[in-house]
């Protein structure tokens, strides 16, 4: 599961890294003043990119992590399905996603992305380990990764003007993100996300990397 993370660089950082890629983002709203060490929690509304159109350059916007879909007509509150992971094994054959695998497909820009494991000797009621997950940094984009994403666009009752939505796809963890889950979100590179948003290939998605490709930090809680 993945239901924290993290974005602590400004919307420039990451436009210029696409810029490098030959590729320009259009944002449809301004950049809200959001502090910077504030992480992301189910329903709070986050920036996402998705194509503008097949070949064209990329579309951002702020988008409601907790992915409510298309045909729910309905109040939104009246979704209470818990869409803000979609597993990668059941994704397109899911009723809540799998519009979204043929023609939603986003991402996520993250930091880092926070996990909770159960500390030796903890029992029921105890709080649980906070961990901190990021990455070294690379070339083409720094610090930023790209969490692989599905994004909806539906009209609640109780909102007129429409509800762009998403969530997080995950797979099995891999061996630095086993030690305190069993699942994990796809994180990709500005490459790999460009694939994604391209070919929308649920199985062509990368494989969690080798060891060492996480690195692993105990966090301090925060309410």
């Amino acid at each position: 599961m993945c239901n924290e993370y993290q974005l602590k660089v400004r919307r420039a950082d990451y436009d210029a890294a696409f810029r490098g890629a030959g590729v320009d983002i259009l944002w449809r709203d301004a950049e809200p003043n959001r502090p910077p060490d504030r992480p992301f929690r189910p329903t709070d509304r986050a920036p996402i990119l998705r194509r503008a159109a097949p070949g064209a350059g990329l579309e951002g916007l702020e988008a409601r992590w907790w992915l409510v879909p298309g045909f729910h007509r309905g109040p939104a509150s009246d979704w209470k399905a818990m869409c803000t992971n979609a597993r990668i094994e059941t994704a397109a054959t899911t009723p809540a996603f799998r519009e979204s695998v043929r023609s939603g497909r986003c991402l996520a820009p993250v930091t880092s992305i926070f996990e909770y494991d159960a500390p030796p000797g903890w029992r029921k009621g105890q709080p649980k380990r906070r961990w901190e997950v990021s990455w070294p940094a690379d070339a083409a984009s720094g610090p930023v990764r790209f969490l692989a994403g599905l994004c909806a666009r539906s009209r609640p009752a109780d909102l007129p003007q429409g509800l762009d939505s998403f969530a997080v796809i995950t797979r099995p963890a891999g061996t630095d993100m086993s030690r305190i889950h069993d699942r994990q979100p796809v994180i990709l590179t500005l490459a790999e996300g460009l694939a994604w948003l391209d070919r929308g290939d649920l199985d062509a998605l990368p494989a969690p990397g080798p060891e060492g490709s996480l690195v692993l930090v105990e966090a301090p809680r925060v309410s």
